[in-house]
């Protein structure tokens, strides 16, 4: 059997997983994987500045939840290196050359921009997934053949 796949969640996948409806595909994907069996999550530093930033600024009634979500989830951050990452955008390459340091097999993000970015990038091992993507590729990777 493969390695366990490393996947590198964006700052949009942890909010929507934090405060989305019980059955949408972030909360189901980091449920399915807060065991550790399935995979490893991982996010950056930069990623949680950036949601506590909107957290505070947008929906300041979910910020207690943030600490004790972060916690039981099993998330591991790294750091974020600031090199830039070629085709990739300023604001977001901080982020993705998080996950490439951490050697992760796929980055998730809503942000298709981003996606494509990832996925137009030549040189790059991320696999650039879509959350409900993700799961696809979860599902394909455990269900018995």
């Amino acid at each position: 059997m493969t390695a366990a796949p490393r996947v590198f969640l964006d700052s949009n996948v942890l909010i929507s997983a934090l405060v989305g409806e019980a059955g949408s595909p972030p909360v189901v994907l980091v449920d399915w994987m807060g065991g550790g069996q399935l995979g490893v999550m991982l996010t950056g530093e930069c990623n949680l500045r950036e949601v506590e930033r909107n957290l505070t600024v947008k929906l300041p009634s979910a910020a207690p939840l943030w600490g004790r979500f972060l916690e039981r989830s099993g998330i591991e951050v790294v750091a974020c290196p600031k090199t830039p990452v070629r085709g990739i955008n300023a604001k977001d390459a901080p982020m993705v050359g998080a996950a490439l340091k951490a050697k992760c097999d796929y980055f998730v993000t809503g942000d298709r921009r981003l996606l494509a970015e990832i996925g137009k990038s030549r040189g790059s091992a991320l696999i650039p997934l879509a959350p409900r993507e993700m799961l696809e590729t979860l599902l394909k990777r455990h269900l018995p053949r």
